[in-house]
């Protein structure tokens, strides 16, 4: 999910099974997760889902903004997105290149510094119990109990 959130578009299945579920494991999100979910989805819907661990569907990711389109099955998520980037890279070259950075230009700013605050909140909870508590509570298939360490 955090990947995804780099691209430029998303498609999903309506019933695909999403989620940021770092906090379930006691884990800072990464990989720009806390940069762009707020700016795709709005800080609110942002804070819910990564504060939750919840797991969603790619119809309420849609609902949610943050996929643009839904398909019936993954197969033909993945048939629309391979569509889509084909007329994409049909596309004028020149005028998608320079699109493309002028939609970027603002959130790739300051993607380094929330890359590296991600970096470092990361490293001081793998040091923590309650990481190796959330690590052992979704292999064992259950929920973890965390002690605040």
């Amino acid at each position: 999910m955090c990947i995804s959130l780099a691209c430029d578009v998303r498609i999903a299945a309506k019933d695909a099974k999403l989620g940021f579920t770092f906090a379930n494991l006691n884990l800072h999100p990464g990989m720009g997760c806390t940069y762009f979910l707020p700016s795709i989805a709005g800080p609110q819907v942002a804070a819910r889902l990564l504060l939750s661990g919840d797991i969603f569907s790619g119809t309420d990711a849609m609902n949610m903004g943050i996929v643009s389109q839904t398909a019936d099955s993954g197969a033909e998520a993945l048939d629309e997105a391979v569509n889509l980037a084909s007329r994409m890279a049909a596309a004028g070259p020149l005028a998608v290149q320079s699109c493309t950075a002028t939609l970027r230009a603002k959130q790739d700013a300051g993607l380094q510094a929330a890359l590296q605050r991600e970096a470092d909140a990361q490293a001081v909870c793998y040091m923590s119990a309650d990481y190796s508590e959330g690590i052992r509570a979704v292999s064992e298939v259950r929920p973890p109990v965390f002690s605040g360490n």
